[in-house]
């Protein structure tokens, strides 16, 4: 029996309900005419319920690329102890975004380019957006990329291929349902993957032969204790790269801001605390310790069949479900994949369409045109993320470097606009000055050239370029900062 046919099936069902569901908000919005403007377009007409906003953080986590492979991988590559590689500083946005909830929304700004335009003028907004349009392309093009190597195998097409239909599909609900229809179909995607996840998980655990031991992980440092076994070194990386980012992400930032009001923004970041906690936690923890027993690394070798982790989900399902539920948890990576998709897609659109075009557009266009640049640059950003996913061979650089980014050029800037004292010149210098050096820093970082003058333990870890980068920026920022009020004195 040609198996593939149905996995086609499952695939090409789903599909048509999320464009469908993309329609819907489109002929909802056309006869309550919110067709006439981008605002309604961008941010849900600010309606979303505490659980759209929870469920909708959620489904964008809970990404084939973080919690399918990345998070897994951590687990398989060093035990419980990859929790600080992901989950735990994950965890702790979640709850600095819940305490912030109030801060973030004062200035009643839906972007961040916006709320810096606000505070410090337009430079500060066309500075700022391009630097979110690559931290996001590269993550939307990350899970294209690991949902075509997945979902590949199952349609019996090559990866390349599924990268285009799976881009095809995603565009097509984001140009016609706008935020609200990426919000709409998360909420399905939740449960979807959330029973996928779960299923995995108890499919992994149940196929350990009794009495199998679990063995060691490959890539665990054997020297420190087995909860830390990353290493002291790549935890402190982590929570300092990931941290400061995190806690200005853009994603999560557009959904706090369409929330109705504060407390329902609050609860939405407290859903998705809990659900990131159980299914970018928990579940991978179990799927990535099962892989460790199923799959076993002999001599720190992990065995080529998951790729390097990256396949596990996949093998565990090819060799341990049955091909009934097979069809069903295929329907979960797909809605794994693009749950993230669109999220990461609709931000690199609202930057460049929004932030960077509209300004200019704004006398130039009819309200109703300025919608349809809207749509078409949904489109664009999806197209942009697949080109990027045909490059693309490792997500530890990826998420690294991404994340980098939002900490050095993003997090200084959104920060300081809370505070009266700061002025455009020290946001302008701190923008300019984290992305320059950011990419600067990572070239000489991958040549080699920073070993030479960083401690050893940082060059192992292979993320020293960020500190580099963030510390020369906070220096320029304050030395500005300094000139500035020296000059202002005198």
């Amino acid at each position: 029996m040609n198996t593939t046919l149905f996995y086609w099936a499952g695939f090409l069902a789903y599909s048509f309900t999320v464009i469908w569901i993309g329609f819907s908000v489109w002929q909802k919005e056309k006869k309550q005419s919110k067709q006439n403007g981008t605002a309604e377009f961008w941010s849900a007409s600010h309606s979303l319920s505490s659980w759209s906003v929870g469920l909708s953080i959620s489904a964008s986590m809970m990404s084939i690329s973080w919690s399918c492979v990345y998070g897994v991988q951590l687990f398989y590559w060093y035990g419980l102890g990859g929790a600080w590689l992901l989950i735990i500083p994950w965890l702790i946005t979640m709850a600095g975004f819940y305490f912030l909830v109030p801060l973030f929304r004062k200035f009643n700004t839906f972007s961040q380019p916006e709320l810096l335009e606000k505070r410090f003028g337009k430079n500060a907004r066309i500075l700022l957006a391009p630097a979110l349009i690559i931290v996001f392309i590269t993550w939307t093009g990350a899970e294209i990329f690991a949902a075509g190597n997945i979902i590949a195998p199952f349609l019996g097409i090559s990866p390349q291929l599924t990268f285009l239909i799976i881009t095809t599909v995603v565009a097509t609900y984001s140009f016609s349902g706008g935020f609200e229809a990426v919000v709409s179909t998360d909420k399905i995607q939740f449960v979807l993957v959330a029973l996928f996840i779960s299923i995995i998980a108890w499919l992994g655990w149940n196929a350990i032969p009794e009495g199998q031991l679990i063995s060691t992980p490959p890539k665990a440092f054997t020297d420190v204790p087995t909860i830390f076994s990353p290493g002291f070194a790549l935890i402190f990386m982590t929570f300092f790269v990931y941290l400061p980012g995190w806690l200005i992400e853009t994603d999560l930032w557009v959904r706090i801001q369409a929330a109705q009001s504060d407390k329902s923004a609050k609860k939405g970041v407290l859903i998705a605390g809990v659900n990131s906690f159980i299914f970018v936690g928990i579940m991978p923890m179990i799927i990535g310790i099962s892989a460790l027993a199923l799959f076993p690394p002999v001599n720190g070798i992990i065995p080529k069949q998951i790729n390097d982790g990256a396949l596990i989900f996949t093998e565990i399902m090819k060799n341990y479900s049955p091909l009934w539920l097979n069809l069903l948890l295929s329907v979960g990576l797909i809605a794994a994949a693009m749950s993230t998709i669109d999220t990461c897609g609709n931000i690199v659109a609202l930057t460049f369409s929004k932030d960077l075009m509209e300004p200019k557009l704004q006398n130039r266009l009819s309200a109703e045109q300025l919608q349809k640049f809207a749509r078409y640059s949904s489109v664009l950003a999806i197209f942009i993320g697949y080109i990027y996913a045909l490059f693309t061979d490792s997500l530890w650089d990826i998420f690294y470097l991404s994340s980098g980014i939002l900490t050095t050029t993003v997090f200084i800037p959104v920060i300081a606009s809370f505070f009266s004292t700061v002025s455009k010149r020290e946001i302008n210098s701190a923008i300019v000055s984290g992305l320059f050096f950011t990419l600067v820093f990572y070239f000489l970082e991958k040549a080699g050239l920073l070993s030479q003058i960083q401690p050893d333990y940082i060059s192992a870890t292979g993320l020293g370029y960020i500190a580099w980068a963030f510390f020369i920026t906070l220096f320029l920022f304050f030395t500005v900062h300094f000139l500035n009020s020296k000059t202002e004195k005198m």
